[in-house]
């Protein structure tokens, strides 16, 4: 069994919280036009970029703040990889690879690189001809092309909002949370990533999707568990960093007796992301008046539905039941909104006029209702002096961001399709200490980055698409 993940220096680490704070001053007004225009519903188009790449700054905004960071070994001697970004969304598992003398040893963002010149274990399989090479392939709408120079290697592409990375599938060991046997995990070694703005110089992401190449996929039972505990108020508050973790198979299971429990949906339009049947929002106990089928999923076409992110931090509900919700916030606060807004975060109040802030509660299928603290759904802002609603409209779908899932422990069954939740407070536990970092001098052959990358198709993992 894989040892539970724990992530003792994650998220909402100071430099994090400065993001978020960042973030929704600058870039949540982008928010709602991208969501807007982008109609496409075609993921595998990229939005249109303007002049000067404004659009592509937009949307750098919102990929680099929902980073929920952990740490792990891989190769032989195990090599400690950190700064790695954890993604429901996302169906692969990749790190940044160095190579000797010409490669860096760190990510503009502070996470480490993996060298495979010095494991023992790395294994170039799957090859470029291989069943497994194949499949990955397929699973995301690639064609693999193998030529005599090239079919030992199988090249992966993945391209995101704000960059993309390349670099060679492969197999190694990988340890999880200081502890436990290593497990044999397929993942893509990076070799060419575009900018280092690429989620916020991440060094790699741990994809938790249900694509067949996640780790959940690969650690075959299906199940894990995250609970993101909040930050306090003080930006230099650590609490969120010590509390926060991530379980795997048998430990991902709820930790009270009386959890909650709703079905997880799915579309083949969008087969990799996990959906909830959202069926009413609740302000101070009472029923927002939103009709029948407002948040339902076309399993079919994948249009509406409710999506779970981790990696977007605010929440978007469709239209019509934004509209509801922030009609029943206004009446209910009943004083004066403030006239300056926090970016795209037009429902504001100052500190010193918001004295209550209603109670809100999501009502999932089956009626479990899940109750929201204040932090889920109103972001406070010591330097401006404001409180916002940092919950926004989207014409189409509907999406549960970060924020409003922190504090909750949230169990996936995804062989079940069902999830679990439910509030929790943790103790804090020591981390292990890290392994010494391998030296990166010497070679086995495993320096790619010299060697032409064959590829064809990119695959765009871009939620806003969905949801627009």
């Amino acid at each position: 069994m894989v040892a539970s993940i724990k992530l003792p220096r994650i998220t909402l680490s100071p430099r994090i919280k400065k993001k978020r704070r960042d973030f929704l001053k600058d870039h949540a007004s982008d928010i709602p036009d991208l969501v807007s225009s982008l109609t496409s519903g075609d993921e595998e188009e990229p939005p249109t970029t303007s002049s000067g790449g404004g659009r592509s700054q937009q949307l750098a905004g919102i990929t680099d703040v929902g980073s929920y960071l952990l740490s792990f070994d891989v190769g032989t001697p195990p090599q400690r990889v950190s700064g790695v970004l954890l993604d429901i969304n996302s169906d692969l598992v990749w790190t940044q690879c160095g190579c000797p003398h010409h490669c860096k040893s760190t990510t503009s963002g502070g996470g480490t690189l993996f060298y495979p010149n010095k494991s023992s274990t790395i294994s170039k399989e799957p090859s470029c001809k291989s069943s497994v090479c194949q499949s990955f392939s397929l699973s995301r709408n690639q064609t693999t092309s193998c030529s005599s120079s090239n079919d030992e290697l199988c090249f992966f592409s993945d391209r995101y909002i704000v960059g993309n990375t390349t670099g060679v599938l492969a197999t190694d060991k990988f340890r999880f949370g200081g502890g436990g046997d290593p497990v044999d995990v397929v993942f893509g070694c990076g070799i060419l990533v575009s900018t280092d703005d690429l989620f916020g110089g991440v060094s790699g992401v741990i994809g938790l999707g249900r694509g067949p190449f996640s780790l959940v996929s690969q650690l075959g039972d299906g199940r894990f568990s995250y609970y993101f505990a909040p930050d306090g108020d003080d930006e230099d508050d650590d609490t969120s960093s010590t509390h926060s973790f991530v379980h795997f198979s048998g430990d991902a299971k709820p930790k009270t007796t009386l959890p909650l429990s709703t079905p997880l949906l799915e579309t083949n339009a969008h087969p990799k992301f996990y959906y909830v049947g959202l069926t009413s929002i609740r302000v101070d106990g009472e029923d927002l008046p939103i009709p029948t089928g407002t948040f339902d999923l076309d399993e079919n076409d994948g249009s509406g539905g409710v999506i779970l992110s981790i990696t977007i931090p605010v929440t978007f509900l469709v239209k019509s039941a934004y509209t509801l919700l922030r009609e029943a916030l206004v009446s209910k606060i009943g004083v004066p909104r403030s006239k300056k807004a926090l970016g795209g975060l037009d429902l504001c109040y100052t500190n010193e006029s918001l004295v209550k802030i209603p109670a809100v509660a999501l009502v999932f299928d089956g009626g479990m209702v899940m109750e929201l603290d204040k932090g889920n759904y109103f972001y406070s802002d010591a330097e401006s002096g404001l409180e916002c609603l940092t919950i926004l409209p989207s014409s189409k779908a509907s999406l549960l961001g970060g924020l409003i899932q922190e504090g909750t422990h949230m169990v996936y069954d995804v062989r079940g399709n069902k999830l679990q939740f439910e509030s929790l407070k943790f103790d804090d536990e020591p981390a292990p200490a890290p392994p010494q970092p391998a030296d990166s001098s010497s070679s086995n052959g495993w320096c790619w980055s010299s060697q032409p990358l064959v590829y064809s198709n990119f695959v765009w993992v871009v939620l806003v698409y969905v949801i627009c």
